[in-house]
């Protein structure tokens, strides 16, 4: 799930469970836009799992 920052002033209500923006048009235009690239790219890493794994224990093994 992609983060994203969005100003303050966007901001029209929030609850423990949700938040609440009143975004302008031109913003989501181009969230639409970039989203492509990003369900394209969602789980080009997958196969490289075991890998990345492997790579973090021998580092935590170099800060032991």
């Amino acid at each position: 799930m992609p983060l994203v920052n969005i100003s303050k002033r966007y901001l029209v209500s929030e609850d423990e469970d949700s938040i609440t923006l009143d975004l302008p048009e031109s913003v989501l235009a181009s969230w639409q836009k970039d989203y492509g690239k990003v369900a394209k790219a969602k789980g080009i890493l997958q196969n490289q799992k075991e890998a990345m794994l492997a790579h973090l224990d021998a580092v935590r093994g170099e800060w032991e």
